[in-house]
This record gives structure tokens, sequence and C-alpha cells, in this order.
């Protein structure tokens, strides 16, 4: 199981192909160049772009393709879907905490308006687009982001995006529903490649998680009004909380920079004020502000809070526990 995934985006997440053939034949057409069926635009095509057009069409300037590939794009009434299985498995990715990003050539402008089209924008952390050449950019990528290469993964559909995944020491994987071929594919050697997203949710499903990185605080004193009876909420008196958190990212990740980890200091004293603010009936309550504290305002992707309260001489403690 990975903890972080790169996404491509044309061919691995949208079917684009349609529209990126009639943009570039208009492109080829600027230069008096025969335009390509689709057959032949997947056998000839390939990242980086500005590679591709220096043989194809050696006097274009790149400023002058882009410009007019965004005028192709503009005046386009081709449409752009979703891939199959490719919003199912963002979710997927989403509800077990992996951090996901777009790493894409496309044009930033064009991007933006598909993905907030398609509905996918918001499932990403961070965007990284217009980027011409993957494989020197993603080292940057990864520094920017405290990326770990054993915990990531790129999904391509392109032999640029298995190399730019290699130039990182980060696992490639190649999916079948884009650009290349898969005897295309497979001369980048990626690590794994699969028919489509789908059947990738299902392997990785399969896989037991990476033990997440822990951070306790142990026996963490609180003082408050707390009871059934109105007479026990009368008198403050001390429990005691056992606090797990599992941080936003790993430790290997965090490295020494304290922005990425959780002030257990700061932590701490916000629980304590939020005992001590209002009188609580419930034990149970309590516990499920604490936790919640723990996700909502300092970040913790899983948190577990473990209450003592010391009110029957007859017991060393009563306790609850809640998970979040």
């Amino acid at each position: 199981m990975f903890r972080n995934i790169l996404f491509d985006w044309s061919g691995t997440m949208c079917d684009d192909m349609a529209l990126t053939i009639e943009a570039t034949n208009y492109v080829l057409a600027q230069y008096g160049r025969a335009p390509l069926d689709r057959t032949a635009f997947r056998e000839e095509f390939q990242l980086p772009y500005p590679d591709y057009y220096a043989v194809k069409i050696p006097e274009a300037r790149l400023e002058d393709l882009e410009n007019y590939y965004r005028k192709a794009f503009a005046a386009s009434t081709v449409g752009v879907t979703l891939i199959p299985h490719a919003r199912e498995f963002v979710q997927w990715c989403r509800a077990r905490g992996i951090r996901c990003f777009i790493l894409t050539s496309m044009d930033p402008k064009a991007f933006e308006e598909q993905a907030r089209q398609l509905g996918m924008y918001d499932y990403f952390e961070h965007i990284h687009s217009g980027i011409h050449n993957k494989e020197h950019y993603i080292a940057t990528l990864m520094q920017q982001h405290g990326l770990v290469p054993e915990e990531t993964a790129f999904i391509g559909d392109m032999q640029h995006d298995i190399r730019a995944a290699h130039c990182a020491g980060i696992t490639g994987i190649g999916t079948l529903t884009g650009y290349n071929n898969p005897t295309q594919l497979a001369e980048a050697e990626p690590e794994m490649t699969v028919p489509h997203l789908g059947v990738l949710q299902s392997l990785l499903a399969k896989c037991p998680p990476p033990a997440a990185d822990r951070i306790c605080l142990n026996g963490l004193e609180l003082h408050c009004h707390i009871g059934v009876p109105e007479e026990e909420r009368a008198t403050p008196q001390r429990l005691t909380a056992d606090i797990t958190l599992t941080p936003p990212c790993s430790f290997a990740a965090m490295g020494e920079d304290i922005a990425r980890t959780i002030d257990y200091d700061a932590l701490s004293c916000r629980l304590a004020s939020i005992a001590k603010a209002e009188p609580t009936i419930l034990l149970e309550t309590l516990a499920r502000k604490l936790v919640t504290c723990c996700v909502q305002e300092f970040g913790a992707t899983h948190a577990e809070v473990e209450l003592h309260k010391y009110i029957l001489p007859q017991l060393k403690s009563t306790s609850v526990k809640t998970v979040r």
C-alpha cells in the first residue's frame, strides 16, 4: 500500500484523446503536415511533446505550438469524459488517507477547466500542470511535498510517466486506458500494468496498510466539572487522558520539519481548555470532544483518546475510549 500517489491526467483519469488528436491535427495543418488518424497518433506521439514536435515540425517555436493548441482546445466541440473507475479510485484513496497529486503536461488553465467540469479538481492535494518534462520535474515535486520514494507511486498511461517515476526512485504503474498501447508502455518497464484503475484498486485493497507512525500523549492531566449528579459536577476533579495520534505524514517524510508534525504541547493545552470550558455530564461526551479536536484542529489522520476518572474508591479508575 502507498501513502502517496501521483496521477497523470490525460489517458489516466480522463479520456481526451479525440480532443488531443483534433488539436494536434490543427497544429500540423498550420505547418502543412498531413493529419494523423487515431492509430497513427498512438503509434508516434510521445512526451515530452516539445521533443516530439522538434522532430515532427523542427521549425515550430514552442510558444506558437502552445498557442495553436489553446486555440484548438477552445474552439473544439469534442467532449471529454472521465475514464471509468477514476472517480471511485480517488474516493477510495481519500477514504484511506492516501495523498493524491496531479502531474500533467496539460496547460494549467485547460486542466483546471476540465477537472472542475468533471468534478475532480478537489480530490487532489496539489496540482502540478503545464510540466513539459516530468522526468526533470518530478524530483522537485517529491521534495516540495516531502514524499518518500518507498511510499510513493506514479500512475500514468505513457512511457514518459513511467520513466519519470523511475527518475524519482518511485513505483511506476502503467494503465492501458490512454495514449500508449501495451507494447509501447511495456518498453518503459513499469513495476505494474493494469487495464484500468478499478483493477488497481482491487489489488491495492488486498495489501495490508503500511504501519503508521504514532505520537502518544500519556497521562495528560485534565481538570473539569464532570459527573451525572449535580453535586459531583460542583467540584473540579482530576482526570487523565492517554492519547494516540497518527500524524498527517510519516516520520520519514517529516524529517526535521516541525510544521509537518503535531505540536503536542499546543494540543495538550487545547485539550485542557476544552475539558475546563464547561461542565460535562458524561465522560463519553468529553472523550468525543477531545478526539474531534485532535483530528479537526491539529490534523491527525487518526486519533484515539482514553479518559480515566478516579471517583469510585473500590476501583483504580474507570475509563472510556473513543477513536476517530
